[in-house]
Parts: C-alpha cells; sequence; structure tokens
C-alpha cells in the first residue's frame, strides 16, 4: 500500500530511468561516457548528496542528507552495484544514462529513493523521495551534482 501521492509516481519513473545495460556514449567520440569518480551535489533541501561511480561504471555507494518535518539525518548506502544505462524506452523523458536505487518497500517505514540521470561526463541531476518516516510523513525533491 502506497502511503503518500509522490510515491505513486516514484514506482514508474525508477522502473523508466532503470539500467538496462546499453552501454551509453558520448555525443562527440561515439565511445562510451565514463563516470567513474567520485560526485558531490545539493539537494532542493539544501542538504548534501554523494555517490561513487566505479571504473566499471556502477554506483557504488550513495548517501545523502534530509531535512523535512521535524525529521533530518544523514542515510548512507554502501556495497551497492547499481547499473547505469538508458532508459528502456528510447522515447521516454531522460537526461541521460541513468541509475535509481529504493532502500526497500515503498510503503515500507523510512523509505529512501534516489533516481539520478547523467547530463553529461561531469554533470548530473535527479530525484530523492523519502516516505514514511514516522512523526514526519514524506517528502520529495531534486538534487544537482558535479563530479570531483
Amino acid at each position: 500500500m502506497v502511503k503518500s501521492g509522490p510515491l505513486v509516481w516514484t514506482i514508474p519513473l525508477c522502473v523508466l530511468m532503470s539500467a538496462c545495460g546499453n552501454s551509453p556514449t558520448t555525443p562527440s567520440s561515439g565511445g562510451p561516457a565514463r563516470y567513474d569518480g567520485q560526485w558531490s551535489g545539493t539537494t532542493s533541501q539544501g542538504r548534501p548528496i554523494t555517490f561513487t561511480v566505479s571504473s566499471e561504471q556502477k554506483v557504488t555507494a550513495i548517501t545523502v542528507g534530509y531535512s523535512f518535518n521535524g525529521c533530518s539525518g544523514v542515510n548512507t548506502f554502501s556495497n551497492l552495484n547499481l547499473d547505469i544505462g538508458n532508459p528502456p524506452n528510447p522515447t521516454a523523458p531522460s537526461l541521460g544514462p541513468s541509475f535509481g536505487y529504493g532502500s526497500g518497500p515503498p510503503d515500507g517505514p523510512n523509505y529512501t529513493q534516489v533516481l539520478g540521470s547523467f547530463t553529461a561526463n561531469t554533470t548530473a541531476t535527479g530525484s530523492v523521495i523519502f516516505g514514511g518516516y514516522p512523526g514526519c510523513g514524506n517528502t520529495s525533491g531534486i538534487w544537482t551534482a558535479t563530479k570531483r
């Protein structure tokens, strides 16, 4: 059971932006784009977001801060192995190769979902949803990050 309106569109968006194993390319070279390295940025809540991309082009860790309705903190998700790929539908709206992560069932407590798209080899943007935080409810926002 979904607890909030923003979570309803989250599931289709996550599926839309999930990796399909397609190799992203750079327009100028026609070769595979490289995103490996440390990324950092800020959410629309003014909180930090960082993530790591391995040389195998996998997102291996995500840290995202939150502050809403009296709740604040930082969520760290490590030991990830998230593919970066093109969305399954080439006509679907996407800024570029994407990744997605959900911390558990969308109707579970303290659920966090992070979706991201690489807009270039050094810039990324995405959304974050925090759901089922006891006493604080749900919220969502957007984020931008750059490669360090």
